[in-house]
């Protein structure tokens, strides 16, 4: 994983993290707001969510072990998490 980290240009590093990590974190935004009861942001959160699975699934596969055990699963998981937790803060507003 070293070398393939070392080739792989940090700009395609870094938008790869970020579209996991937005990945992540709409997911799991829905299943919190279904939690709420909060209808409105359920149906913002299923378009935002869907509309970008889009763009995840028409993307290149990971074909690198770094792609496929660094650059996806932990982004994704940490944008997950703290959309559980970020929409979790802002329900007392709700």
């Amino acid at each position: 994983m070293k070398s393939e980290y070392r080739e792989t240009p940090k700009k395609e590093i870094w938008e790869a993290i970020f579209e996991n990590f937005t990945y992540g974190f709409l997911g799991s935004i829905i299943v919190v707001f279904i939690t709420l009861g909060v209808d409105i942001a359920v149906l913002i959160a299923y378009m935002s969510y869907y509309f970008f699975v889009g763009k995840v699934v028409n993307r290149p596969k990971y074909v690198t072990s770094l792609g496929k055990f660094i650059v996806f699963p932990i982004p994704t998981a940490l944008g997950a998490f703290i959309g559980y937790k970020l929409v979790k803060l802002l329900s007392i507003y709700f």
